[in-house]
């Protein structure tokens, strides 16, 4: 039986979206718009130093739809998996811990950047990775403080 009929019969059963080509896909398409957005917004900007407005209006709303299409490529990754760390996505106690995991090695891979960098000769990009570095630490404390909190309420009976 076809598939287009067991959907009218409502027996079709959409396979697991983990590990397919077609979650590779919606997580290339994830950063692509990411970064599309990030770009439209920093290309906005110089439009305005320049003096065009309407372009900058126009960079600035084309940036906006990139960020609304990464939030919809992200809804139908929720099925697979959260493409940073590789962890389900599921309540916001499970988001935030693989978050908190996400920042810490990340904090670890910025100061490796850093490194490299210097070794390089390149002080100003070293300077800007161990300063993501240090960020991605406070973030990673951040959340994990967050977390610790919500579990200690947990234990006191959910008081606040």
């Amino acid at each position: 039986m076809s598939q287009k009929i067991e959907r009218a019969a409502g027996r079709y059963v959409q396979p697991a979206l983990q590990e397919t080509l077609t979650c590779e896909q919606l997580e290339t398409a994830l950063r692509d718009e990411s970064v599309a957005g990030v770009e439209c917004g920093y290309f906005a900007r110089i439009a305005e130093i320049e003096g065009e407005p309407e372009l900058a209006r126009a960079l600035r709303e084309i940036g906006e739809q990139h960020a609304i299409n990464a939030r919809g490529t992200l809804d139908l990754l929720m099925r697979a998996r959260e493409p940073l760390t590789g962890k389900a996505i599921g309540d916001s106690r499970l988001n935030v811990t693989a978050l908190a995991a996400f920042y810490a090695r990340d904090a670890e891979a910025e100061q490796s950047r850093s490194r490299t960098a210097m070794n390089e000769g390149f002080a100003d990009i070293s300077s800007w990775f161990a300063s993501q570095g240090r960020l991605r630490a406070a973030h990673a404390a951040r959340l994990s403080s967050l977390l610790a909190g919500l579990r200690s309420a947990e234990s006191d009976g959910g008081s606040k």
